[in-house]
C-alpha cells in the first residue's frame, strides 16, 4: 500500500531526501536485460546466444502476440508469437518495424516543458518538477480535468485514467484517433465495446461491402490466416469471395469478383440484396421468409442506377449470397447505421452463425472508441473554459482531426496540457509540459484482444530491453500522483503497475497454459504472451437486427456536383495506417502494395479521367473539397472508377521526427466537421474538384510505368 501524502508535503519534494522515497512507485522493477556492451554480463546470458521476450505490439489496436529476440541486451528482430491464438506466429510490416520506434532517434530523453505553446523551444525538466506541476494542476481543477487517451492505449493505462477522473470528480476519458473513427463498428459493438467477429475461415460464400479485409482493417493479420483457411477448406472447397469498393484495395485484388459500386451505396446494395431473395423466394429453409419479412419495398431500378451495378449484377449477388452454405456480409467501417443494418440483416437472413462478438471478461478494462459526437462536446467545452487540465495519452487529435473542427482553438483555453508522447507529434507541440511514455517494448500492460476470435483473450505486454532513454511509466507517474489526493489514494493503492497488474492478471479464471499460485500464473501470463482459454466458449451474436423492414436511403454526399464532380475516397495507408507509423523510416521506404508508391501523398486517378484532364503520372492537382484543399501529385490508377480520386492517409505531418515531418499533406484537410448518424465522424462522402498547377514531381515507386497509361485507356474502364 502506498503512503498517502498531504498537497503541502507533496508540494514540498523537492530533488533530494524526501523526492527519492516519494517518486519510488515512478520506477518499474529492474529487469536484468542489460542494453549492449555488457561491462559486467548477468551469469544467466551466453554471448552470442539469442534471448526471446514474449508481449504485445502496439503498432495498431489488434493487439497481435509476438516474440522478441535479443542479442546482449538489445532488441534485434521482432516476429510473431506462434502460441497466440491471434495471430497464430503471423505478423504485419507495422509489426515488424516496431524496433525503429524503440530506438527513433527523435524520441525524447526526459520530461520537458515550454513557456509558450508551439513554440517548440523545449526546457528539460526533472521528473520531480514534472510530476509535481501535474499534481498541482490536477489537484486544482479537480473535477475540471479530461483525459483523452487513444485506441492503443493499454488496457491497465485506461482503468487507471479511469480510477483518477472518478477520484476527481471528471468526466469518463475519451478514447478517439484516427485508426478508430476510420476503422468505427460502434454499431456493431457490444455494451463493453467488443467489436464484431466475423468469421471468415468457416464461410464458403463472402461478400464485402467496402471492407479491405486483407489491409489496416480491424485485423489484417488475424484475417490473413482467416482468408487461407477460407480458401483452402476441407475437402478441397474453395471460398468465394466478393470485393465492392469504388477503389480496389489489396483485398479487392485478390477477390473472385471485384465490383466498382458507386461510393456511399453499398447499404442501398445491401437492401436490393434482400428485396430480391425475398421476392424471389431465395435460399435453402426459411431463408427467403427471413428476407421478407426484413426487406423493405425499394426501387430496384434506383438503386442500380446510384451504384451503377445493373440488374442483372444485383441479381447474381443475391443469388450467390442465397446460395452459399455458410454465407457471410462484411460491412466497412465508414458504413452509417442503416447501411450496417442493412449488411447485418443479410446475416440475420442467412442465420449466419459467423458473426459473433468476444465474450466478456471480467475485471480487466476493454476500452471503447467513444462517438465523434462526444469529442465535439469534450472540444465545446474547452472553448467554454470549463476544462482546466487536459492529459492526452496514445493520440495525437491536432493531426487525428480535421482542421475544421477547431480543435487547436479550444486546446488554447485550456490552462494546462500535459501529453505523454514518447516523440513531439503535433498535439504534443501545443503542450506546456510533456512527461514520455516509455514505448511498448520497455512497458508493461496487458491488452484485451477484441475483435478475437470468439474467446477471451488478453494479451501480455512487458519490457524487453531496459528503457534506453530518461522516460517514465505513465502508470508509475498516475500512481505517484494519486497518493497526494486522498479520494485518488484510496481507489489506487500500489506502489506500482506491476503490483497492480500482477492483482488483476492473476486473478483471471485458469486459462489454457494452467498452473496455480500468484507467481506462477504471472510466470506464464508474461512467458506464453497472454492470457486465453484451451476452447472458445459460445459468444453472443452484435445486437439484434430490427424486425422492421429496412430500406436504406441514397447517400447524402457533401458538395453539389456542378462544383465538385469527383468523389473523394480516403483509405488507409497499409503502410502507414492512420499517420503513427510515418516516423519509422522502414515504413516511410516499403511500398503500398497496389501503387508501389513511398515516401509522399499521391493521388489517384483513372487513366480516362486523366487523360480527359490533360495530366499525367506525377503531375500536381489542387484539390478542392467544402472544407479545404489538397495539393499532391498524381497516380494513374486503372483499378478504379472514372468518377471518383483516391487519397491515403498517414503523411503530412508537421511533427512526429525527422522521418515523418513536411512529407505531403494530410487528407484530413478536406473533411469538415460534421457527425453523420451513429455520432461517427462524416469523412467517406465527399466530393471534390480538381485543378492541374501546372508543376510536375518525380514520384517515389517501385515500378516501370512506361507505356502503362495508354493501355489502360485503350481497355476502357474495368467493371
Amino acid at each position: 500500500m502506498g503512503s498517502r501524502v498531504t498537497r503541502r508535503d507533496f508540494l514540498k519534494i523537492g530533488a533530494a531526501g524526501v523526492a527519492s522515497a516519494v517518486l519510488a512507485g515512478c520506477q518499474s522493477p529492474r529487469r536484468w536485460v542489460e542494453l549492449e556492451p555488457y561491462v559486467r554480463p548477468p551469469e544467466e546470458q551466453l554471448a552470442g546466444v539469442a534471448t526471446w521476450f514474449a508481449s504485445t505490439c502496439r503498432q495498431c489496436p489488434a493487439g497481435c502476440g509476438i516474440v522478441v529476440r535479443i542479442m546482449n541486451g538489445r532488441a534485434l528482430k521482432i516476429e510473431g508469437n506462434p502460441e497466440h491464438p491471434l495471430n497464430c506466429g503471423k505478423l504485419c510490416a507495422r509489426g515488424q518495424a516496431g524496433l525503429q520506434l524503440l530506438y527513433n532517434p527523435d524520441r525524447l530523453r526526459g520530461p520537458v516543458g515550454q513557456a509558450q505553446r508551439g513554440a517548440r523551444a523545449f526546457q528539460a525538466l526533472e521528473w520531480n518538477e514534472a510530476v509535481n506541476r501535474l499534481y498541482t494542476g490536477l489537484s486544482d481543477a479537480g473535477p475540471n480535468s479530461a483525459i483523452w487517451l487513444g485506441s492503443t492505449t493499454s488496457g491497465h493505462l485506461h482503468d487507471l485514467f479511469q480510477r483518477l477522473t472518478t477520484a476527481l470528480g471528471a468526466p469518463d476519458p475519451l478514447v478517439y484517433d484516427l485508426y478508430g473513427a476510420l476503422s468505427g463498428y460502434r454499431e456493431l459493438a457490444g455494451d463493453d465495446g467488443a467489436l464484431p467477429v466475423f468469421d471468415m475461415g468457416r464461410s464458403d460464400v463472402v461478400v464485402s461491402f467496402g471492407a479491405n479485409i486483407l489491409g489496416p482493417w480491424l485485423s489484417a493479420v488475424r484475417y490473413g490466416v482467416e482468408y487461407g483457411d477460407f480458401r483452402s477448406q476441407p475437402l478441397g472447397k474453395r471460398g468465394y469471395l466478393v470485393q465492392m469498393e469504388p477503389r480496389m484495395s489489396i483485398t479487392g485484388a485478390v477477390a473472385d469478383r471485384w465490383l466498382p459500386i458507386r461510393p456511399g451505396t453499398e447499404g442501398q446494395v445491401a437492401a436490393a440484396v434482400l428485396q430480391i431473395m425475398a421476392s424471389q423466394g431465395l435460399g435453402s429453409g426459411d431463408r427467403a421468409s427471413r428476407a421478407s419479412t426484413l426487406a423493405a419495398q425499394i426501387d430496384l431500378g434506383q438503386i442500380a442506377s446510384d451504384s451503377e451495378l445493373s440488374p442483372a449484377q444485383l441479381e447474381d449477388l443475391a443469388r450467390l449470397f442465397a446460395a452459399g452454405e455458410h454465407p457471410l456480409a462484411i460491412p466497412g467501417g465508414h458504413l452509417d447505421g442503416q447501411a450496417m443494418a442493412a449488411v447485418q440483416a443479410l446475416n440475420a437472413v442467412a442465420g449466419s452463425r459467423q458473426v459473433s462478438l468476444d465474450p466478456p471478461l471480467p475485471a480487466l478494462v476493454r476500452p471503447q472508441i467513444s462517438p465523434y459526437s462526444d469529442v465535439q462536446g469534450l472540444m465545446d467545452r474547452m472553448r467554454a473554459g470549463k476544462i482546466q487540465v487536459l492529459l492526452i495519452h496514445g493520440t495525437n487529435p491536432a493531426y487525428d482531426l480535421p482542421p475544421t473542427a477547431g480543435f487547436s482553438e479550444a486546446l488554447s483555453n485550456v490552462p494546462l496540457v500535459a501529453s505523454f508522447a514518447p516523440l513531439v507529434d503535433e498535439t504534443a507541440v501545443q503542450a506546456d509540459l510533456i512527461l514520455p511514455d516509455r514505448t511498448y517494448l520497455e512497458s508493461w500492460g496487458y491488452e484485451v484482444v477484441s475483435p478475437g476470435i470468439s474467446r477471451p483473450i488478453v494479451g501480455s505486454q512487458q519490457p524487453v530491453v531496459t528503457p534506453v532513454f530518461d522516460a517514465r511509466s505513465t502508470a508509475d507517474v498516475l500512481l505517484t500522483v494519486a497518493r497526494g489526493i486522498p479520494a485518488a489514494a484510496a481507489s489506487m493503492p500500489w506502489p506500482d503497475e506491476v503490483a497492480f497488474l500482477k492483482e488483476l492478471i492473476t486473478g483471471l479464471p485458469p486459462g489454457a497454459a494452467g498452473g496455480s499460485g500468484t507467481e506462477v500464473l504471472w510466470a506464464r501470463f508474461l512467458q506464453h504472451g497472454g492470457w486465453w482459454t484451451a476452447s472458445a466458449p459460445a459468444s453472443p451474436p452484435p445486437g439484434p437486427v430490427s424486425s422492421q423492414p429496412i430500406g436504406v436511403p441514397a447517400p447524402q454526399v457533401q458538395g453539389p456536383e456542378e462544383q465538385y464532380p469527383y468523389f473523394l475516397h480516403l483509405y488507409m495507408s497499409d503502410m502507414l495506417s492512420d499517420g503513427r507509423g510515418a516516423n519509422q523510416p522502414w515504413l516511410q521506404g516499403s511500398p503500398e502494395p497496389m501503387t508501389t508508391m513511398a515516401w509522399q501523398t499521391w493521388v489517384e486517378m483513372h487513366p480516362t479521367t486523366a487523360q480527359e484532364l490533360g495530366i499525367e503520372d506525377g503531375d500536381v492537382v489542387r484539390l478542392t473539397s467544402p472544407h479545404g484543399t489538397l495539393e499532391a501529385p498524381v497516380y494513374v490508377y486503372p483499378a478504379i472508377r472514372p468518377d471518383t480520386v483516391a487519397v491515403p492517409t498517414g503523411q503530412g505531418h508537421t511533427d512526429l521526427g525527422r522521418y515523418a515531418q513536411e512529407r505531403g499533406d494530410n487528407p484530413l484537410a478536406l473533411v469538415g466537421a460534421e457527425a453523420r448518424s451513429g455520432g461517427s465522424l462524416a469523412w467517406s462522402n465527399l466530393r471534390v474538384r480538381i485543378e492541374p498547377t501546372g508543376q510536375s514531381v518525380a514520384m517515389a515507386r517501385f515500378e516501370n510505368r512506361i507505356g502503362v497509361t495508354e493501355g489502360f485507356i485503350n481497355q476502357g474502364f474495368p467493371g
